[in-house]
């Protein structure tokens, strides 16, 4: 094509790139804001239905009507209080209309205008309250309800027992302190960041109390906390990230034409990132919320990348047309800049493999906007360069009076040149020893790969001064552990027919999960039932303590079905429940807790049981985080995995040699094995901000791989040794190198200001993986090229 054609071409291009990039911006501002109103987090719902923790999980909440609790309490939330039924009533009218009429407004005087303790209640009055309010609640009861329970008839306890059977569980270590418990419906649960606040408040405007003096700890509780802090990272470092970035952009290229170019479309690709989360149907979440800054960061490196091959081109020829000066960067930059970003959509595309549906979505959506940005860049960029150079020449910039950049520039750029030259002739002069240095580094950090740990917890992801850890640390002084953990016992009607010699078994189980060390809040059939005879007491008194058992769990109106500890399948088979907690540590390893716990029912039930006729199901929330945590973990080294295969195919593709792509992978796999390896070896766990991390990076590294196999390549056919084709290839590649990992690491250290601990995380991780791929694209790479291992690396151009 004619460079008259050529140069119509391109500004042609460059308006419809223009045109498109206003057609999508309000799309992506729009899009964006309806992604972030969509923010709903809920780990335990991430992973797939398919799998045997979640099923698990799922027929547990459709029998015990779920984990979706919230306990309220306050400070003088204690047994016999006048204040619970205040708080009681004040919220009774979310409840859905088919909710019972709690029974603690029995407790209501009549200076309310409400019933007497002891009259019946006059339940139209409350329930005529619900039709004008949402319906937030399946469920409102509290400890007092429970203690009256167990106070009257069948069961009536003493108030010593009860007390002493609620401990660590609805009442606190002083005898007094309990709480509410609200069971959340299904659109309360969606709802939960209006509901919550509506909710403390109306609590705290009937106790006098102020909002903030109500407690509350619960999953819903950490979900609308993940939702406020997720949230609050984007809106709070979005915009100092972008600033940041485009300052980098500018002091790299110095050019307003090619910054305000490669920024436009780096800012629209991000929004329509966030854009397509909603198009699609998804619900933002703690994990999506790092998707527009990598999307941001991974346009400005590749426009960097571009540019790059303009600017060389036209300092190394001042004179040339400025079509020509376009056309020639384009066709130096095609290529090497496509390779690179196949690989950066094959490492983001592995994390599909992902069994967290958020980081599947995350991997999918970010390497089609990898995509979108470059077509979108190549289309722009060489009508903005023809521009830039038009500009220049006409300024007098170009034609040999000063050079394409200012004086000052110029100056600034010979002192790095020569910097740089110094620094590259060091790295080269022992490369064999380098080479060796580094590989000695990656196998020794690698044995802490094995070492390596996931967490999925959720108050892991809040600082130690945030609102939830003061909540939690509230609730643990105030009344027992928090973290909970569910055991289903599935009892064989046929092998075990008698249900007292059923309970007789839950009553031990029971028993000896209480006498364990760290555990507590322990609640079961054992805590609604009378203490059974023993087997061989056929006493009088014995026979109607056992008849009055028999009736509370198999008679028509029995009082434990509504106990939520107790329930029969559909094939007749008794499932009893049992709940118990672990408290509050970041240190615990809830992990080996559970498995403790596990030991010892394993060996009471072998002992006390028939063979098969008893099934166990562990699930509620350390089970669901063990669960997603091995998860996690597996398909990490499963989407690494499958990253490093395709890139490392397509190496072997372009080089033509097994050897060579191998090779050429090492350097790409220096930063993930050494980065991870050491923080297997300081037992510091990888979270959901950091388990995506490794896959990205690859992709990422594997950019400055290619490019400098391409000049390498170019420089070993016009004749040089490897050595100093290996210096030249560093010399030109080595400047765009550091400033597109400048862009990418600066630019997303700034969620690592970020208190909220996954998006911290996810920033210091790329931060720490991008230098270190930088190391080992200036250190090794080079020393791998100019040693003997070279001749694998020149078979073919990679242009």
């Amino acid at each position: 094509m004619s460079l008259n054609r050529q140069k119509n071409a391109y500004w042609f291009q460059l308006v419809i790139g223009a045109l498109v990039l206003a057609v999508l911006a309000p799309i992506s501002i729009l899009g964006s804001q309806a992604a972030l109103s969509t923010m709903f987090n809920a780990p335990g719902l991430w992973l797939p239905e398919t799998l045997p923790v979640r099923a698990e999980y799922e027929e547990f909440t459709r029998r015990f009507q779920g984990q979706e609790i919230v306990m309220i309490s306050w400070e003088d939330c204690e047994l016999g209080s006048p204040e619970i039924p205040l708080a009681i009533a004040a919220l009774q009218k979310y409840c859905v209309p088919s909710a019972p009429v709690p029974d603690e407004l029995r407790y209501l005087g009549e200076e309310k205008g409400l019933p007497r303790h002891g009259d019946p209640i006059d339940e139209s009055r409350w329930l005529a309250a619900r039709r004008d309010a949402p319906d937030y609640l399946e469920l409102l009861t509290s400890g007092q309800a429970i203690y009256d329970i167990l106070n009257r008839p069948p069961a009536s306890f003493s108030d010593q027992g009860i007390r002493a059977r609620l401990a660590g569980a609805l009442v606190g270590p002083d005898g007094k302190q309990t709480c509410l418990l609200a069971t959340f419906s299904e659109a309360g649960h969606y709802l939960r960041n209006e509901s919550l606040p509506r909710m403390a408040a109306d609590v705290a405007k009937a106790l006098g109390i102020e909002p903030a003096d109500v407690r509350m700890a619960g999953p819903p509780i950490d979900g609308a906390l993940l939702d406020h802090e997720a949230t609050a990272s984007i809106e709070k470092f979005t915009l100092p990230s972008c600033v940041l970035g485009a300052v980098i952009c500018w002091l790299c290229l110095r050019s307003v034409l090619l910054t305000f170019v490669v920024l436009s479309v780096a800012m629209i690709g991000q929004g329509m990132s966030l854009a397509v989360v909603h198009l699609v149907g998804l619900e933002m979440n703690a994990i999506l919320i790092v998707l527009p800054p990598l999307v941001f960061v991974l346009t400005a490196s590749a426009g960097i990348h571009l540019s790059n091959y303009y600017l060389d081109v036209i300092e190394s020829d001042p004179t040339i047309d400025p079509t020509a000066a376009a056309r020639r960067a384009i066709q130096a930059g095609y290529v090497p800049c496509w390779l690179a970003a196949i690989t950066t959509m094959i490492g983001l595309g592995s994390l599909g493999l992902v069994r967290l549906w958020p980081v599947s979505a995350f991997g999918v959506i970010a390497a089609g906007s990898v995509l979108g940005t470059l077509l979108m860049l190549l289309t722009m960029l060489p009508g903005a360069m023809q521009w830039h150079a038009i500009t220049m020449q006409r300024r007098g910039l170009i034609k040999g009076r000063v050079q394409p950049r200012a004086a000052i520039d110029q100056r600034l750029r010979v002192w790095l040149d020569r910097h740089w030259q110094s620094l590259t002739g060091r790295i080269l002069r022992y490369p064999i020893a380098t080479v060796v240095l580094f590989t000695l580094l990656t196998v020794g950090t690698s044995t802490g790969m094995p070492l390596l740990t996931t967490s999925v917890n959720v108050p892991r992801m809040f600082p130690p001064d945030s609102l939830i850890h003061r909540d939690y640390q509230w609730f643990e002084d105030h009344l027992g552990p928090t973290i909970n953990a569910e055991l289903l016992v599935r009892m064989n009607r046929v092998m075990m027919p008698d249900i007292m010699e059923q309970f007789r078994l839950i009553r031990d189980l029971d028993d000896a999960i209480r006498r364990i060390e760290g555990v507590g809040g322990v609640m079961s059939a054992r805590t609604f039932l009378p203490t059974p005879p023993a087997t061989e007491n056929r006493s009088v008194g014995a026979i109607v303590r056992e008849t009055n058992i028999r009736k509370q769990i198999e008679g028509d109106d029995a009082s434990l079905n509504r106990s939520g500890f107790f329930t029969v399948d559909e094939q007749g088979n008794p499932i009893w429940r049992v709940s118990f907690r672990f408290p509050f540590d970041n240190e615990l390893d809830y992990r080996s807790e559970l498995k403790r716990v596990q030991d010892i029912v394993d060996e009471l039930i072998e002992e006390l049981a028939p063979s098969d006729a008893v099934s166990l199901t562990y699930t509620g929330g350390i089970p669901m985080s063990t669960g997603s945590q091995d998860v996690l973990l597996d398909d990490l080294f499963r989407s690494f995995l499958a990253a490093f295969g395709v890139v490392a195919v397509v190496m072997i593709l372009l080089l033509r040699s097994v050897i060579g792509g191998v090779l050429a992978m090492f350097p790409n796999l220096f930063p993930t094995i050494t980065l991870f390896g050491v923080m297997g070896l300081i037992d510091m766990p990888l979270d959901i901000g950091s388990v995506m991390t490794a896959s990205v990076a690859l992709g990422i590294a594997v950019d400055a791989t290619i490019h400098l196999l391409s000049r390498y390549s170019v420089e070993m056919k016009n004749g040089q040794t490897r050595h100093e084709a290996a210096t030249e290839a560093l010399r030109i590649c080595g400047p765009a190198m550091w400033q597109t990992t400048a862009v990418c690491a600066i630019s997303l250290s700034v969620y690592g200001l970020s208190p909220f601990v996954p998006t911290q995380r996810f920033a210091l991780m790329m931060f720490g993986l991008l230098s270190a791929a930088l190391i080992g694209d200036v250190f090794l790479m080079p020393a791998i090229l100019a040693s003997p291992l070279g001749k694998w690396l020149s078979r073919v151009s990679v242009e």
